[in-house]
């Protein structure tokens, strides 16, 4: 059997024994690791949303992609299966979910290179083409309720230098009639949707490319949008989220940019001052060719961290370590280097935390599940089911420290590591160890 042992691990039993444990424990970690699934790969995906499609209860996915749209069913696990429907609306680069008809299911909106399209769901997760909506060359889709009626609206991002960016509106069954209006003037490459001025409606900020300065456009609460006159940066900027970075209960947002520029994050100043929806760069985070940015929970700690994927460059999480104070991002985890365009977060395994599915360029879709361990969460450390992780799980542990489950014969070691395994790698080693230290003493009343 491999001898994973070292001096580092040898020297923990002094260290515990001197009473200096808790100073051992390391801050909370983002920890991803790939699930081995290669998906698809014969089309170039540029786009992900997750949703439970075919209503079983878990999340599934719909990708964008360069020609046929793919679905592709979770069985409950994490494990995606193609459905075998290819969805043809064109050169595919944005997909958002929502119930568009009201019959209780997701369908799907798509902007596309050449107009952009509505797909229907039958309950079961299998689409069919419900209409064209005009014949724009669209980067974005965000889905809401931009007028207050009750069912969700659309606006896009339209890719074309002096080409405005559109709001369509829903009759509540499905059918979206172009507004009319201009919502500021390409080329813009991502929309985020919410309350940024806290009056009770969506508000959009818009990501523009071509060194063009961000944008944010007012909602009047009826579907009518005003541009708020603030230009924020001048970078190319391909993608934008929004969530409360600070906990201050306003909207902040983080914004990816493109050809070696750095993502800032922009600062709401909803807090400091009388003007809610206004905001302040207050800082610089990565400098790589970044495509897309999400936001989410990713250790669950309270704060709101970032994803952010950068093409032929790693792909980043982005840790938020301050809660309640200015927030600091700090580099947690890189991913490989798959060419990824898009990343949507959800729970696709079940156990409670955000996990990543990635829409790669010629490369086959990846699923990343989250190992990531919450703080004073004991569920896999407390071995004795005693309340406090302490010493006896210590030395338990490393009573089995360089366990393969490779090298077990007969099934003796599964017992062994289906404790003390704790991040399911068929190993117990020095990740677990770390694991355990890091929930050391948290489990105490």
């Amino acid at each position: 059997m491999p001898n994973h042992r070292t001096s580092t691990v040898l020297l923990l039993p002094a260290l515990v024994i001197a009473g200096t444990c808790t100073g051992i424990a390391s801050a909370q970690v983002i920890d991803f690791r790939n699930t081995g699934q290669a998906l698809g790969g014969d089309n170039d995906s540029y786009s992900v949303a997750l949703g439970d499609l075919d209503g079983d209860g878990d999340l599934d996915a719909m990708i964008a992609n360069s020609g046929a749209n793919t679905v592709w069913t979770n069985d409950g696990t994490g494990t995606f299966t193609d459905s075998g429907q290819r969805l043809f609306s064109g050169a595919s680069l944005s997909v958002a979910l929502g119930d568009l008809d009201g019959d209780g299911d997701l369908d799907a909106m798509i902007a596309n290179s050449g107009g952009n399209a509505v797909w229907i769901n039958d309950g079961t997760g299998t689409f069919t083409y419900g209409q064209g909506l005009g014949n724009n060359f669209s980067n974005s889709v965000a889905l809401g309720d931009l007028d207050g009626d009750g069912d969700l609206d659309a606006m896009f991002a339209n890719a074309a230098k002096g080409e405005s960016n559109t709001v369509w509106t829903n009759d509540g069954n499905g059918t979206f009639t172009d507004s009319g209006q201009a919502v500021g003037n390409g080329p813009s490459s991502s929309i985020a949707l919410g309350d940024i001025d806290l009056d009770g409606d969506l508000d959009a900020f818009i990501a523009n490319a071509g060194n063009q300065p961000n944008t944010v456009w007012v909602n009047d609460g009826n579907g009518t949008f005003t541009d708020s006159g603030q230009a924020l940066g001048n970078s190319s900027s391909y993608s934008v989220a929004l969530g409360d970075f600070y906990d201050y209960g306003y909207l902040d947002a983080m914004v990816a940019n493109h050809f070696g520029q750095v993502n800032v994050v922009w600062r709401n100043n909803g807090n400091l001052s009388d003007v809610a929806g206004t905001f302040t760069n207050t800082g610089q985070y990565g400098k790589k060719s970044s495509y897309s940015v999400v936001v989410g929970d990713l250790d669950g700690d309270g704060a709101i961290d970032a994803m952010v994927t950068n093409g032929t460059e790693t792909t980043t999480a982005w840790r938020n370590q301050l809660k309640g104070i200015p927030a600091s991002f700090t580099t947690a985890q890189q991913f490989g280097t798959s060419n990824s365009y898009g990343v949507a977060l959800g729970d696709l395994d079940g156990d409670g935390d955000l996990d990543a599915f990635f829409a790669n360029y010629q490369q086959p879709n990846t699923v990343w599940s989250n190992f990531s361990i919450p703080p004073n969460n004991c569920t896999l450390a407390d071995f004795d089911s005693s309340g406090s992780v302490g010493g006896p799980e210590l030395s338990r542990l490393l009573t089995y420290y360089g366990f393969e489950l490779a090298d077990c014969e007969f099934g003796d070691c599964g017992p062994i590591l289906e404790w003390a395994d704790l991040n399911k790698d068929g190993i117990v080693g020095s990740e677990d160890l770390q694991f355990l230290l890091e929930a050391w003493g948290t489990c105490s009343e």
